[in-house]
């Protein structure tokens, strides 16, 4: 079938262009990777930004607290040359030190013993990860401020920067603020892949109109996708569509038309035949009969013999003549339809063969399929007629003509034996499957259904290939 092997050609062309495409770089995959590392960058970025700002922070903070407490200490704490408990004051300060954000306090005595302070209740800082602490902690800084009571040294207070307080809240805004970026992430990274499908599909379309294009159907439109963006290439694909269309119905008028015209010069010769070697040959076989005659009396059965032979000879040569005349002239005559050319043509078969039963079926209001479809349907008939009153022996044929929205369908069955060679191609087939290819039609060789042997033929209607 000619439409089955366009459809098969277009199917295994987009095989291999899917083939090709495998060797290059999937457009959702390459979106899907650029979108990922995109948002891995940006969210190492973040990531880095925050850590560098926590870590400036801290030591800001831890820096400016030290610095406050160390000139509070300074202050505050009595002089050697008081009279008054001086470990005491020292104890009150270092106490005051301790209780405050980012900073440790110690007072120990002479002795170098840690002196107990009276603090206030006060929860312990969040658990922060190890990794995340050593990344913002700052350079600790550390200060000793000695306590005196001339002429002694009663003791000493140790400030130290404690940031974990501001380490703590900087995890907390790092663990806010990062999953809120992953989220982001996975939002934009949606809605990547969605506009991306959207195209795909959109492109799918236009994909699919090129399909049935490549497959014959060039009249198919491409769909408009709704994205500004590619109307361009579908009004593109389409242009194309109507161009092959009006090239396809020129190219099958043109096809009608050489068909018409073959059919008219397979008449002419025909004819010529038919006026020139047919009264030549009747003219030899009277003359041998003739010569027969004359020699009858003679007694050489040499020439008798000969001038049999001549005369059986000339008779097969008319006979030859004779069929190869209808065979040129087996196109419907002008004027009659093609239901009419068909049942004279198949009563013309059943007085020649008798004992086959041949049954024609066809609808009264059967479209006509113009000039050229109907010599394409009538040859079709004929020659699966003729082929299986020659090579099948059959008790019963049966012929069929339809019409439906997309065209007239023919048929030729029989309950002969079939044909000899089923995969064989002769050079009626050949010429059957051209003249519907030429017209846009299909045709099926002859292939064995039960107890059956079917052929069929199908011809598009309205046709847009008759005689220009």
């Amino acid at each position: 079938m000619e439409a089955t092997s366009h459809i098969a050609a277009a199917a295994k062309d987009r095989t291999s262009a899917r083939r090709a495409s495998s060797h290059g770089v999937s457009l959702r995959l390459l979106a899907l990777a650029g979108s990922v590392l995109a948002w891995v960058a940006i969210f190492a970025i973040v990531a880095s930004v925050l850590i560098l700002n926590a870590r400036r922070a801290v030591e800001d903070e831890a820096g400016s607290a030290f610095r406050l407490a160390n000139a509070f200490a300074t202050l505050h704490l009595p002089t050697a040359f008081e009279r008054r408990d001086v470990m005491a004051d020292a104890a009150r300060i270092a106490a005051e030190i301790e209780a405050q954000r980012h900073l440790s306090a110690e007072l120990r005595d002479a002795a170098g013993r840690a002196v107990a302070l009276a603090l206030p209740p006060r929860l312990p800082p969040a658990e922060v990860p190890e990794w995340f602490a050593a990344l913002i902690r700052p350079e600790p800084l550390r200060e000793l401020i000695p306590i005196a009571q001339y002429p002694n040294v009663l003791g000493v207070i140790e400030i130290r920067t404690d940031p974990r307080d501001e380490i703590a809240e900087a995890w907390q805004n790092f663990r806010l603020i990062l999953p809120l970026l992953a989220a982001m992430a996975l939002a934009a990274i949606a809605i990547t892949m969605s506009i991306t499908g959207l195209v795909l599909r959109r492109l799918g379309l236009l994909g699919a109109a090129l399909d049935r294009m490549r497959a014959g159907e060039p009249g198919q439109r491409a769909p408009q996708t709704g994205l500004r963006e590619l109307a361009t290439l579908s009004d593109g694909v389409n242009a194309l569509a109507e161009h092959l269309a009006a090239e396809q119905a020129k190219n099958r008028r043109l096809q009608g038309r050489m068909l018409t015209l073959a059919e008219a010069e397979r008449a002419r010769i025909a004819s010529d035949l038919h006026d020139s070697i047919g009264p030549q040959l009747f003219a030899l076989q009277a003359a041998v009969g003739q010569a027969g005659r004359a020699t009858e009396a003679a007694t050489d059965p040499t020439l008798s013999e000969t001038l049999a032979a001549v005369s059986r000879h000339a008779a097969a040569i008319r006979q030859s003549a004779r069929a190869a005349i209808d065979d040129l002239r087996m196109a419907p005559a002008k004027g009659a339809s093609l239901a009419e050319m068909v049942k004279e043509q198949l009563i013309e078969f059943a007085d020649a063969a008798p004992q086959v039963d041949i049954t024609f079926d066809c609808p009264s209001d059967l479209a006509e399929p113009g000039e050229a479809g109907r010599i394409a349907l009538y040859r079709f008939i004929r020659e699966s007629v003729l082929n299986a009153l020659r090579h099948a022996s059959p008790s019963t044929i049966r012929v069929r003509l339809t019409g439906a929205e997309r065209g007239i369908f023919a048929s030729v069955s029989d309950d002969g034996s079939g044909p000899a060679a089923p995969d064989r191609t002769g050079l009626g087939q050949t010429g059957m499957r051209d003249r519907a290819s030429a017209l846009g039609g299909r045709y099926v060789p002859p292939r064995r259904d039960r107890d059956w042997t079917l052929t069929e033929f199908h011809l598009p209607c309205p046709p847009d290939q008759g005689p220009a």
